[in-house]
Formats: C-alpha cells, structure tokens, sequence
C-alpha cells in the first residue's frame, strides 16, 4: 500500500508502521474520559459513521493524556485499532475531524496505513470575517455550510460583520430592505459553531461606517456631519454623514444597542469595528479635534466604547488603523484591549505595526484579507503574498493568530467561490506557519470541497485570480475591471487608461479571460459543478464587458453594446443560491446602472 494519507492542513509529525486498518462504517467506541464522551457522540453522529460503545475491543478508544495545546492531539492507527489522546475537547475534536478526512479521502476502498500523527496549531487564533452589511446576508444553510468547511479546515473563530444587518426592534428603518440576522439565527449560528469548536465574535461596528443608520433623518443628531461630507484620497462625496459624533450621547446609543445584540453571542470577546472614522474632525467635533489633536478625541471615545463592552461582560477588540496613526498611543491602552492590525496588500507595513503594539505589551491579531471585493475575479497573487507577510510577523512578533477578512465593499458584487484559494491557504498557514504552492492549494480545494481530483476548478479559480497580474494593474483595494466599470470618477478613466495601460495590454487579458471560459465550458463533471459554471461564468463575462469599455475608452471609441438585462438577471440568480433577498435590488441597480454607462 502506498503510505499517503490525504490530511489538509497538513499535520505536524506523520509516521508509518507496517500494516493497515480495515476501514469500517460501523465504530465500537471507547471514552475513558467522561468528559470527552459528548464530543465523540455528536462529532460522530454528524458524519457518515454508524457507532456504538463497547468497553470489549473498541474499534475507537478516546483517552485523555496532557497535551500542551488545548487544540493537540494524538492519533494512533494500528491493524485493530484507532487511538485517540488529548487533554481537552478541542483536540478530541480536531482529532476526530483528521480521522474523518483519512476515511473519506483513502484512495483504497478498504485500508488506510497504520500510522502516527501528533498534531496541534501554530497560532491561537485562527479566525475568518465575512462582511454580511455590504448588501449580501446569507442564507442560515450558506452559513451553516461555511461554519462546516471552517470547522473542516481548522478555524476556531468566525466573525459576522454588521453595519446594519441585525433585526434591532426600534430600529426597523435601517434594516428593513436588508433582509437581516435576527437574534434567534444568531443564536442558533452560535450554538452550531460551539459544537464545531469554532468562536463566534460579536462584531458591530461602533464609530464610523455608521452611513446606513446616519442616512436616516431620525438618527442625525448622532452624525459627527450629518448633511455629508467630501474627501479627496480616496475620492468620496456623500449627503450624509459615516461616523457618530464621539460623545455621550452617541455611546448612550450604543450602550442600547449592545443590550440588545451582545447576549445573542456566547463568546467573551467583542469587535466593536472603530476603523476609518473618515469626517473626524470636520463636523461636530472640529474644535475639539483643534484643541486636543484627533487622536485624543478617538481614544477618548475608544476607551467609552470599551468601558460599555466590559459593562457587558466582554473584553473589547478593534481595528487599529487610527491608533497607528499616531503609534506611541498604544502605550496608553489598556492591557484588556485587543487590536487587530488590518492590511489587505502584498506590501503592506505589518512587520512595523506588529513590533509596534507588541512591543506594548497588548494582545493583537493581523488582519489580512481575501482580495476578492471590488473584483469579478479577485487578485490572487496580492491575496496570497498579503497573507504569507501577514503570517510571517504574525509569527515573529508573537501575535495570536490572524483573522482573514473577507469584505464586500460597493454592492458585493463578486463571484462567492473566489475567496476560496485566499480561505485555504490561510488555514494551512494557520495551522502550519508553512506556505504551500498553487498547485498544492487547488488540489486540496477541489478534494475538499468539490469531492474531485479529475478536475479542476480550484486551478480556474487561481488563473481567473490572475487578471490583474497579467494587465500589470496595481490599484489599491480593488481590480482594474472593477474600477473601469465602477469608478467614482468616470470622468477621469479615459486619461488613467493611457497613462497607465496600452490597449495591447488589455487586449492580452481579454485572450486570457476567453481561454478560460472556454476551459470553464469543458471541465470535467464535479460535485457542484453547474453553480460553479454560472457563478465563474458571470465573473468572466463582466471582466470581458469592462476591458472592452477600457480598450473603447483608450481609442475614443463608443464601448460595445452589452446586454445589461441578462447580465443583471444572471446576477441575481447566482445571488439567490447563496444569499437572502434583501440587498439585493440594490445590489442589481449599481450593476444594472454601471453596464448601461459602458
């Protein structure tokens, strides 16, 4: 027998004896610590397993033995016999998810080798964000299943980020097109992650990226500009304000809104957001800001907000961009804040904000990202090398762990299955510290996820990631596609084009976007392989649409027709396979309005 065992992320020590157990469907179990049994019944009765318990020749015996990692185990596999050692129910569980893999992924329909695994994580915490506030809210099954792959793959925290999009019942004006969480699915998110040891962090943001409630008259007493606001980099203009005034009258606010949405969540930790309070200064607080410096100001409203989440039984994390404004400031938090570093490009400076905060003694995450929003494609050659910088100080300076994000800035409009390559690579990361190569990855994906190894939509996935690497386009934050398409200054897409691109360069991403749709109508039968089609297939089409409209615009030529209507009815049937109703109007009338100004 070939001695391999299809294990990702990929264990710490592997070794082989001589000699295979004979796969069975029926387990005879053995708990010898009470305290496990619960784990091992329903991690069991989720799978495929029939099982029973036997204290004669168990086929699977659990015993406990100190681990120095709550998440370590020891699995042992012999001719009769599975044994399974930890010393808390995390290992138990992590245990019991690598034997699952090793049955279901055995390329022999009998046997799997006898074999040694000792296994535990690198980092704490490994965790994942998905934006539901940017118009798309999951349906409860695509969470459930999202939670699952999460679990598969070695996460223990997972982090729904919410503007808006919580049922708050005096607040029915903000939420009421956005088909929102209520308080009972929180609940029931919450109970299902425990059972798959996965953490779920409140997350509400809590200062700026307040626009959602601030567009409503009702709520512009709390606007620090409530009659909106102007900025130049980046360019953004808006009738309404972003960010509360930092006052007492907004943490009031806040503080009943925490009443309301924080005992949903049985998690001790809290992300209260914080980050890019973009009109500080210009409105109510301006001659405060004049006096003190708009760093004080902040903190002053940070150190409100926190003294609410441990007034609620929390212990408070936030995003750190502006305490890195000014970095000395670290110095003056309290030992119980937790920052989370946030970056989302290859070069960003995580190695100097990292040594920064550690070197005051706090507790910190680095969030780097999928660089999958303000995309058709994403940008996988800036997610992958964002998350191996990430990582790395992460590593070297000591922090927790990372929590990948994955947002959905102006209307979510990319396609779901392009966050994938970004959410495996940071799980082998996570459990690893350890890189592995694109081929790797996409084998891993289309075994885990779409049960197949004949072919190969993972490695579509990563080439269509390309795009942008291959037009030689660097914009922040987003894909040149997407910036053609939606620019908040169209005016000036023309003049961008030639100084930057040639229409040859455009041109050669135009073949490279027909070759794989051309690759995506041929691919072999898989698991879920008609969703992937339309979903990638759309993706194609509306990086085609805007590189046509670029190559247009360069020659001063009227941009080819396109059908908008069946383009936008594409859009929203993908969009119902995976997410409720609400957002979506809005969603399809950005895109609706963007394809008939091409």
């Amino acid at each position: 027998m070939n001695k391999q065992l299809q294990i990702f992320p990929k264990p710490q020590k592997i070794s082989f004896s001589p000699g295979s157990f004979t796969k069975t469907r029926i387990w005879e179990i053995h708990v010898l610590e009470p305290h496990f049994e619960k784990v091992v019944h329903e991690t069991l009765k989720s799978s495929e397993q029939n099982f029973f318990t036997s204290s004669t020749q168990p086929t699977l015996l659990v015993k406990k033995k100190p681990q120095t990692n709550i998440e370590g185990y020891r699995l042992e596999i012999d001719t009769n016999q599975v044994r399974i050692e930890a010393s808390h129910q995390a290992g138990v569980f992590r245990a019991l998810t690598t034997l699952a893999k090793i049955v279901q992924n055995s390329t022999s329909q009998k046997k799997i080798p006898c074999a040694r695994i000792e296994d535990y994580p690198v980092f704490k915490r490994r965790g994942f964000m998905l934006d539901v506030s940017r118009c798309k809210v999951p349906t409860m099954q695509s969470i459930w299943e999202l939670i699952d792959l999460l679990a598969k793959l070695g996460y223990n925290e997972l982090q729904l980020y919410v503007e808006h999009t919580f049922a708050f019942a005096k607040h029915p004006i903000v939420w009421k097109e956005a088909s929102p969480l209520t308080g009972e699915e929180i609940r029931q998110i919450d109970e299902y992650c425990k059972k798959k040891f996965i953490e779920l962090v409140p997350n509400l943001n809590s200062f700026g990226h307040f626009e959602r409630w601030l567009r409503h008259v009702a709520y512009h007493n709390l606007a620090e500009c409530p009659n909106g606001f102007r900025r130049d980099e980046p360019f953004m203009e808006r009738d309404h304000g972003s960010t509360l005034k930092p006052n007492q009258e907004s943490l009031n606010f806040m503080d009943l809104l925490y009443q309301e949405y924080l005992p949903n969540f049985s998690s001790s930790n809290f992300n209260v957001g914080m980050d890019e309070p973009w009109e500080l200064g210009q409105g109510w607080s301006s001659e405060k800001v004049k006096t003190h410096g708009k760093s004080k100001v902040y903190l002053e409203y940070l150190d409100g907000i926190r003294g609410l989440v441990e007034k609620h039984g929390k212990h408070m994390q936030f995003w750190a961009d502006v305490l890195l404004e000014e970095p000395e400031n670290a110095k003056l938090l309290p030992p119980s804040a937790k920052p989370i570093i946030w970056g989302y490009e290859a070069d960003h400076p995580f190695a100097e904000q990292a040594e920064i905060i550690s070197s005051c003694g706090l507790s910190f995450c680095l969030a780097p990202g999928t660089a999958t929003w303000r995309s058709f494609s994403g940008r996988w050659p800036t997610a992958r090398h964002n998350l191996s910088n990430a990582f790395t100080h992460a590593f070297k300076h000591h922090a927790d762990g990372i929590l990948l994000t994955s947002w959905g800035d102006c209307g979510n409009h990319q396609p779901w299955p392009i966050f994938y390559p970004s959410l495996f690579l940071s799980a082998q990361w996570g459990w690893r510290n350890q890189d592995i190569d694109d081929q790797t990855l996409a084998k891993e994906i289309n075994s885990s996820l779409w049960s197949t190894t004949s072919s190969d939509p993972a490695g579509l996935l990563i080439e269509l990631g390309k795009l942008d690497e291959i037009l030689g386009a660097m914009i922040p934050n987003a894909s040149l596609a997407w910036n053609i398409l939606f620019s908040s200054q169209p005016e000036k897409m023309p003049g961008f084009l030639k100084e930057n691109f040639t229409a040859d360069k455009l041109n050669q991403g135009v073949e490279h976007l027909n070759s794989l749709q051309q690759d995506l109508e041929k691919i072999p039968n898989f698991e879920g392989k008609d969703e992937f089609q339309k979903e990638i297939s759309l993706g194609i089409d509306l990086n085609l649409i805007s590189l046509q409209k670029g190559i247009a615009q360069m020659s001063s030529l009227p941009s080819p027709e396109n059908n908008a209507t069946d383009i936008v009815k594409r859009f929203e049937s993908n969009w119902t396979q995976k997410a409720r109703s609400g957002g979506l109007k809005e969603s399809s009338i950005l895109l609706k309005d963007a394809l008939k100004s091409t």
